[in-house]
């Protein structure tokens, strides 16, 4: 049984490499004997060894991380939340510690505006991953760099 998964594996490698061929050009369709329909047939697996980014943020950033491509839905789970002022707080809380409590998430990205929402709820996440990114948008991009800027200032003001 072993032999016949290992050959399994192996045909679905040779399938994907065949229509990544067909794809870039490098071979003509003629010179694989797959059909349509076998690609269709192919599934990727998810692979456990694979982090993944989550992010919630504003529709604006989220959308440009979404077309950066860093989107990714399976077995109805979502990485991304687009939050807006109107979203409850509620939501935003439950979604964060879904998205917190996942093995598969590495980073989770989030706007300045969402970490003030989600304080409460970050003063509890003592965990190494996923990593907490804090990413300045179109209203708080002056806040966050005066911020930084008034940080910067104490560690120079402590060095000397």
């Amino acid at each position: 049984m072993d032999a016949n998964r290992k050959g399994a594996k192996k045909n679905i490698a040779q399938k994907q490499e065949a229509k990544m061929l067909v794809d870039t050009g490098g071979g003509s369709a003629s010179d694989s004997d797959l059909s349509d329909s076998e690609f269709q047939m192919v599934q990727f697996i998810d692979d456990p060894n694979i982090l993944r980014v989550a992010i919630m943020a504003s529709p604006e950033v989220t959308l440009g991380f979404l077309l950066a491509g860093v989107g990714y839905q399976k077995d109805r789970f979502r990485n991304y939340m687009m939050v807006e002022s109107e979203t409850p707080q509620e939501a935003v809380e439950r979604f964060f510690l879904m998205v917190y409590r996942r093995s598969n998430i590495g980073i989770v990205i989030l706007d300045y505006d969402t970490v003030k929402r989600l304080r409460n709820v970050m003063q509890r996440c003592h965990q190494l991953l996923p990593v907490l990114v804090t990413v300045p948008n179109k209203s708080s991009l002056t806040t966050y760099l005066d911020k930084k800027e008034r940080n910067r200032r104490l560690r120079q003001r402590d060095a000397y």
